[in-house]
């Protein structure tokens, strides 16, 4: 009588419910447990325009299709730029932030790209250039194999130095700017304040470096809203504007290094 009584409470067979997953009875878990593996599974699958080599691998998280470039002639004089052509399909890429917020920016009618091709390539090489660099104590790491020819430990020496002097040179342009300010009449932690017997939350506003920001949105991949959630500031439409700027002003400012 319990198990029947479980099963008819649980509301089986659809996954909309209030009940937690241990209040279900074991069918009801059974599905659960296969949507999120099918879920999983779609997740880690490639799209179909990209090639039929790339594994399925959920860790890698979703793959956004990619096409290269290339100048082919076009008459006698002139020359224009193509999309390359594959057999097997074209390659792909770990879906970021911002392949997400270039989405959620374009999702109306008519609205363009929040980030230039330029800033957006810079903000990639400023991330991997950071894992580089965190991933070269590691033992066994392999993380120069590409820059240099694994002839001794010189050679991966001169290229660790070489890429901390690149990352100083990103954060030397990034600057110690603030990107969001606290007001002057409204400080940066305020207690919380007592009216007869409701105690009102506390205001936790802090201030959001430049520095910051592009370290979380970049190597943390944190949306403009998470970033400004985190640090106390409202998401709303005028915040994110700012905050946007000012990341694509210091990703402006990056570029070439």
């Amino acid at each position: 009588m319990k198990l029947k009584a479980l099963k008819l409470a649980c509301n089986c067979g659809t996954i909309e419910s209030n009940l937690s997953e241990s209040q279900r009875c074991a069918e009801c878990r059974a599905k659960i447990a296969r949507w999120r593996r099918l879920d999983l599974i779609a997740t880690g699958t490639a799209p179909k325009e990209c090639s039929r080599e790339l594994p399925v691998a959920p860790a890698r998280g979703q793959v956004v299709p990619f096409r290269e470039s290339i100048v082919v002639p076009s008459g006698d004089e002139d020359f224009e730029l193509v999309d390359a052509p594959y057999r097997a399909g074209c390659p792909g890429r770990a879906r970021d932030i911002f392949d997400v917020m270039t989405a959620q920016a374009t999702r109306r009618k008519g609205a363009t790209a929040p980030f230039t091709a330029l800033q957006v390539g810079t903000a990639r090489d400023y991330r991997d250039l950071n894992e580089r660099i965190a991933g070269a104590g590691v033992k066994c790491s392999k993380t120069f194999d590409d820059h240099v020819g694994g002839q001794g430990g010189g050679e991966f020496m001169d290229a660790f130095i070489r890429d901390k002097q690149r990352l100083s040179a990103f954060e030397a342009a990034i600057g110690e700017g603030v990107a969001m300010e606290t007001r002057r009449r409204r400080a940066a932690h305020v207690k919380g304040v007592v009216i007869g017997d409701v105690q009102l939350r506390a205001i936790e506003r802090k201030i959001i470096t430049t520095q910051r920001l592009v370290d979380m949105v970049c190597i943390e991949e944190k949306p403009l809203g998470a970033v400004l959630k985190l640090h106390g500031w409202c998401s709303g439409g005028k915040n994110i504007i700012t905050l946007r700027a000012a990341l694509c002003a210091a990703l402006s400012r990056m570029q070439g290094i």
